[in-house]
């Protein structure tokens, strides 16, 4: 999967979605997006991929189990994970993670 239909799927949410980081406060609640580490493999240079995990972070003001459901709903497709909800409360905020590896197809290999 691409990123550009990551990021597609993720604005069907209809809550403020931005990749690393918003440039300016949102408000709650809200989705952050970001690779979070990627390999390289292949057999020759014919055949060469990258394996990518990607995290999706979803803050809020209190648990928000309707759109869990739609970004769980929303990746039904692929595995994915999902962390304990951490509590911010510096920020009066929680955040759940989901977790995903997506494979892409290196350009010319």
């Amino acid at each position: 999967m691409e990123l550009t239909e990551i990021k597609k799927r993720l604005k069907t949410l209809g809550i403020p979605v931005a990749y690393y980081k918003f440039n300016t406060p949102q408000k709650l609640p809200f989705v952050v997006w970001h690779e979070d580490g990627a390999r390289i493999e292949g057999a020759d240079k014919l055949n060469l991929y990258r394996r990518v995990d990607i995290a999706i972070d979803l803050y809020s003001e209190k648990k928000e189990l309707s759109i869990e459901k739609q970004i769980e709903d929303l990746f039904s497709d692929i595995p994915l994970d999902k962390t304990p909800d951490i509590d911010i409360p510096e920020e009066n905020m929680f955040m759940t993670t989901y977790t995903f590896e997506t494979i892409q197809k290196i350009a010319g290999g």
